[in-house]
């Protein structure tokens, strides 16, 4: 039994700890990543610290971002992990880190002029655990000059082109999607093959084959190995004016025997299939496995279902079932009829839009074909017909 003087001096030694400041502790870094792009370079840094406490401010004389860590010191061996990051192609200059004598470090990153940062602390996810990630932003000087000349040049375009519509026939735009990118590297075969670079390699394949044709312009949503958000997709192709959206994924399962090929829609009705809500649910958390923090309260959230009209999904079903059956031509079907889910990627209105899984990365035998170059103009070939097919007999006749 605790007596009453043990109990005073227990509270104040309590009390005593309270004051004294929290011993930092070592900042364990795992890996370090950077993804540079047009747009702007994504720096992942994964690390094992849950909730850690951050802030960020911009200097000047020379142009830095410093990110404080509060309560932690980031060791010679993390430090490392930091400073031996490549930074070709980014705006980011050098990086150092100083361990304050208080209880935090500060990581500053030097930078081209007028660069802007967005920072994210992003929770454990899939195969990743937390990571502070930082978004760079390039400032683009605007050339009066420059300016001048482009405007002159897009009249003069504009012009042509109206000359032009007289005697030609309007060019249809197909968005292709390659799924993932970038800090998100889809699914992973036992090989190590990753998803998002099988399905660009077979996007840029489609490319090459569909503008064959004069009649169609092809945009990638993505045309090299960095993240594009499922909200910024759908962007990208509504402002590329496209006619036709499609998302190449390819497929994997807990069990090495699963394969085939699938293709999904959206469903305005809930999922065809627990396999295609599963695989939904699965997708849609690429935005959160590629570094970007899902707001609940965003675009895609508002327009689950109201957006895509009930014309849009019946259109996309078509598509679907052109694609499936030339598919079906060159490998086995894992599904013999169109599937649909709440694929957030397809809530594109007024847009037909599928989500094509092109084999399962995960069976050994499939993952070598994905990665044959033989078996991906296969996959090309087919995707290309069908969606050629679709545009013959739809209103897409120009």
């Amino acid at each position: 039994m605790i007596n009453r003087r043990n109990f005073i001096t227990n509270l104040f030694a309590l009390y005593f700890l309270n004051l004294m400041p929290k011993m930092a502790c070592a900042f364990e870094i795992i890996a370090v990543r950077i993804w540079p792009s047009k747009e702007y370079t994504r720096l992942a840094i994964e690390h094992l610290d849950k909730n850690i406490k951050i802030k960020y401010s911009n200097e000047k004389n020379p142009d830095k971002i410093i990110v404080d860590i509060f309560h932690v010191k980031v060791n010679r061996k993390n430090l490392s992990k930091l400073i031996k990051v490549n930074l070709k192609n980014t705006p980011v200059e050098k990086i150092s880190v100083v361990s304050s004598k208080a209880d935090h470090s500060k990581i500053i990153f030097y930078t081209s002029p007028l660069t802007r940062a967005r920072i994210s602390s992003i929770p454990s996810i899939a195969h990743y655990k937390e990571r502070l990630v930082i978004d760079f932003i390039p400032h683009t000087p605007k050339d009066r000059l420059l300016s001048f000349l482009k405007e002159y040049e897009s009249a003069k375009k504009l012009n042509e082109r109206k000359r032009l519509q007289k005697e030609v026939k309007k060019r249809i735009t197909i968005a292709i999607d390659p799924g993932h990118g970038g800090e998100d590297p889809g699914a992973i075969g036992r090989r190590g093959t990753k998803e998002k670079d099988v399905v660009l390699e077979i996007a840029k394949r489609l490319k090459r084959k569909i503008e064959k044709n004069p009649r169609f312009k092809v945009y990638l949503t993505r045309n090299n190995d960095y993240f594009v958000s499922l909200r910024n997709r759908i962007k990208r192709a509504k402002r590329a004016n496209a006619s036709v959206f499609v998302s190449i994924h390819a497929d994997a399962w807990v069990r090495p025997d699963a394969r085939g090929a699938s293709v999904y829609i959206l469903s305005d009705k809930g999922a065809s299939s627990e396999a295609a809500r599963w695989l939904a649910n699965k997708e849609n958390l690429a935005d959160l496995v590629g570094g970007e923090i899902v707001n609940k309260n965003s675009e895609i959230a508002k327009t689950i279902f109201n957006m895509s009209t009930s014309a849009q999904i019946k259109n996309s079903s078509f598509l679907g079932k052109e694609v499936l059956n030339e598919l079906a031509n060159i490998s086995r079907l894992h599904k013999k009829t169109v599937e649909g889910a709440g694929f957030a990627v397809l809530k594109n209105p007024d847009i037909p839009s599928i989500l094509v899984e092109t084999a399962f990365i995960s069976n050994p035998r499939e993952e070598a074909r994905l990665k044959n170059s033989f078996h991906q103009e296969k996959i090309a070939s087919a995707l290309n017909n069908g969606i050629l097919t679709f545009i013959s007999n739809s209103r897409l006749r120009l």
